[in-house]
């Protein structure tokens, strides 16, 4: 049996508070012993997402900017890729509009919303807002499908939805911010591609595990066979009912580890053919 493991971030893997996953460290030890496949699968940036995997010490594809794009390394585990194009050193399947057209929407409706984007912000503001470093932050500022912002009144957020709809985009909701982006994307659609691609590639039995604490990880839970809700620090479980909802003890990587290792312990053996 081959497990594939996909991953949200902030309040899930990272906390939320300080962006650490030391006490998820045992399992990802695991997971790289066992050769899952681990798939960021988040509202960050590429660039953001290639320092994290750095960090931790992986190197596997990754689905940024809330399903805007999936970044495969190149010749990851001699997958057959259709649909792709190349860039940098990955193959890519570009799912989400482009950032220059978020941006350009973004612009022509921000005076009259008291909208303001990252692409309006120094890292110096960013890092304010989200607690990250000014590095972290400048990362942040990389966007390549999406563009998180922040709004004076946000009981416009309905009528701005219509707007975005008009111009085939829409809005969502994040843990910090809002986010404008192509209304075809999001984290659900993206992992059906990547699942598929390895059904495909591999012909064996798959199974997904998909975890995540936010309104903007329901969509990636929906479609794994075992979602995994993060408890949020301050609110507690998201009000979600899902077939075979696995609901961790804790919030953040402390939460993240103790489910991740009682998968593991639960599945037993699994394996990661190409790895």
């Amino acid at each position: 049996m081959q497990v594939i493991i996909f991953t949200d971030l902030d309040g899930s893997l990272l906390n939320h508070e300080d962006y650490s996953f030391a006490e998820a460290t045992p399992s990802l030890d695991r997971i790289k012993q066992f050769g899952i496949p681990l798939i960021i699968t988040t509202s960050k940036t590429r660039r953001e997402v290639e320092l994290l995997q750095w960090e931790m010490g992986i190197r596997e594809p990754v689905i940024v900017e809330n399903g805007g794009g999936i970044f495969f390394p190149r010749g990851y585990r001699n997958l057959l890729i259709e649909n792709k194009e190349q860039k940098d050193d990955y193959t890519v399947i570009a799912i989400g509009t482009t950032y220059s057209r978020v941006r350009d929407f973004l612009e022509k409706i921000s005076v009259q919303f008291d909208i303001k984007g990252f692409g309006d912000m120094a890292p110096a503001e960013i890092a304010e807002l989200t607690g990250l470093s000014i590095e972290r932050a400048a990362l942040a500022k990389e966007r390549e499908f999406t563009e998180p912002f922040i709004m004076e009144r946000p009981d416009d957020i309905g009528l701005l939805s219509d707007l975005a709809a008009g111009e085939g985009l829409k809005v969502t909701r994040g843990g910090r911010f809002h986010h404008l982006m192509g209304k075809e994307q999001d984290k659900g659609v993206a992992i059906r591609i990547v699942r598929d691609i390895f059904r495909i590639n591999f012909g064996e039995e798959l199974t997904t595990i998909g975890l995540g604490d936010s309104e903007n990880d329901l969509a990636m839970l929906e479609q794994v066979d075992i979602p995994v809700l993060i408890p949020r620090s301050v609110k507690g479980y998201l009000d979600i009912r899902l077939p075979g909802l696995v609901r961790a003890r804790e919030p953040g990587c402390r939460g993240w580890n103790e489910a991740v290792e009682r998968l593991l312990n639960e599945y037993g053996k699994v394996t990661a053919k190409g790895s």
